[in-house]
C-alpha cells in the first residue's frame, strides 16, 4: 500500500504542476520531469527491480515515439511534453504508458476538432495556433486511471 502511494501521488502531482505551468507559460519545466524520472527510476529500482529494465524501456520508447512526432510535426510538440511522456513511461510502464498517450490523443483530437473548425471558418489565418499538451495529458491519466478502477 505505501508502494502505492509513494509511487502515484508523485506522480499526480507532477502531472498536475505541469499542466498549470504549461497552461501559464506554456512551459514544463526540466527542474519537475527530470528529478522526477529519476525518482520513478530509483522506485522501481527499489520496488520493481525485476522488471525495473521494462520500466526504462517505456520511459525510452515513449519519449523516443515523441521525439519523432515533434520532428514530424515541424516542433509543435515540444521538449517538455517528450519528456513528461518519458516519465510516464518511467513512472507507470509500458502497457499504462501506451494506454496513456491513446488516450491522450484521442481526447485531444476530439476536444481540439470544434476549435480547429472554428478557426478554418470564422478566424482569418493568421499564424498556427498552438495548444498546450499537458491538459490533455492529464485528462489521458485520468482516463486511464478511471479505467484501472473498474
Amino acid at each position: 500500500m505505501l508502494s502505492l502511494l509513494l509511487l502515484h501521488a508523485p506522480f499526480v502531482l507532477i502531472i498536475l504542476f505541469s499542466v498549470v505551468t504549461d497552461l501559464k507559460k506554456r512551459l514544463i519545466y526540466d527542474k519537475v520531469t527530470l528529478p522526477g524520472m529519476l525518482y520513478f527510476l530509483l522506485f522501481h529500482a527499489i520496488f520493481n527491480l525485476p522488471q525495473w529494465h521494462m520500466y526504462v524501456l517505456a520511459g525510452l520508447v515513449l519519449g523516443g515515439i515523441h521525439l519523432l512526432l515533434a520532428i514530424v510535426s515541424k516542433g509543435q510538440i515540444g521538449g517538455g511534453d517528450i519528456k513528461l511522456f518519458t516519465l510516464i513511461g518511467f513512472a507507470i510502464g509500458w502497457d499504462g504508458g501506451f494506454s496513456i498517450f491513446i488516450y491522450t490523443y484521442l481526447i485531444a483530437g476530439l476536444l481540439a476538432l470544434p476549435f480547429l473548425i472554428y478557426i478554418k471558418f470564422f478566424r482569418k489565418r493568421e499564424k498556427a495556433v498552438m495548444m498546450p499538451m499537458a491538459p490533455f495529458i492529464a485528462l489521458g491519466v485520468i482516463t486511464f486511471y478511471l479505467g484501472e478502477s473498474f
